[in-house]
């Protein structure tokens, strides 16, 4: 990707208007961050804070203040093919207006590009490689969440992607209604389909991942002698009869049989 020109939150009064008939030679990202007109479908119309619209370098533009002060993000480049593919690949809407559910977190990010591409850092230009590409994933998990585009993703490989995801970090506060969110499902959908993915309910995954863990740092931990009390309350349960009948549902064998049976393999 070759950066012409960033800026971030740019700021510009009520009167404010900017129109270039013939395009700006590049392409342009525009992020604006203020309730804004912009020409699109043959007239100016109104749009919401945090409209975005990429630009082709060719493409009419004409966008301004809605009667207050104005603020932009832009940022003036040129993309590689690769690049140019991925856009195509996540239909990322060109020369169109989308107003964003999410677009502070948008603004942060050309706020991170914008600082690095002008920073005198090593690898500036590769790190700021690397937060476009990031840029455009984060536009389209948004675009997929208001179902402006397709998913690139089945559900069906979502959701087992969601599994493994569980069982590598067993202790991070998931919910249903989370994942319900990025999939666009209903709570009751994403259940239903989760299992019928898997083979598996979500919440017993949840506790089945954590237990496995909870075994394996039983192991590493074996020496410190704790007794089953003290790891049901490092575990956060409230109580050993709760962390106990979980454990042998999925491990197969009480906590303290289990602590007796490493404590024997382990001559202590």
């Amino acid at each position: 990707m070759r950066m012409d020109e960033i800026g971030w939150h740019s700021v510009h009064g009520a009167d404010f208007i900017n129109e270039r008939e013939h395009g700006a030679g590049d392409w342009v990202f525009l992020l604006i961050k203020s309730p804004c007109r912009i020409f699109a479908d043959g007239e100016m119309r109104q749009f919401p804070a945090y409209t975005w619209i990429l630009y082709t370098p060719d493409a009419y533009q004409k966008y301004g203040a809605d009667g207050a002060e104005y603020y932009d993000d832009w940022m003036h480049f040129a993309p590689d093919a690769e690049e140019e593919a991925l856009l195509r690949a996540m239909h990322i809407p060109l020369n169109t207006p989308v107003t964003l559910p999410k677009g502070t977190e948008i603004s942060k990010l050309l706020r991170e590009i914008c600082f690095e591409f002008y920073s005198v850092h090593l690898h500036r230009l590769e790190t700021t490689d690397l937060y476009f590409r990031l840029l455009f994933y984060r536009l389209h998990e948004q675009l997929v969440r208001v179902k402006a585009v397709p998913d690139a993703a089945p559900v069906k490989e979502r959701l087992q992607q969601i599994r493994a995801f569980i069982f590598r970090k067993p202790f991070e506060r998931f919910t249903a209604a989370q994942f319900a969110d990025e999939l666009n499902l209903s709570e009751a959908d994403f259940l239903r389909q989760y299992e019928a993915e898997n083979g598996s309910r979500f919440p017993d995954d949840l506790i089945h991942a954590r237990m496995v863990f909870i075994a394996g740092q039983m192991k590493v931990y074996l020496a410190e002698n704790q007794t089953v009390e003290e790891i049901a309350q490092l575990c956060g349960y409230a109580g050993e009869a709760e962390f106990s009948a979980e454990f042998a549902r999925f491990i197969g064998k009480s906590p303290q049989a289990y602590l007796d049976a490493l404590r024997a393999e382990n001559g202590i």
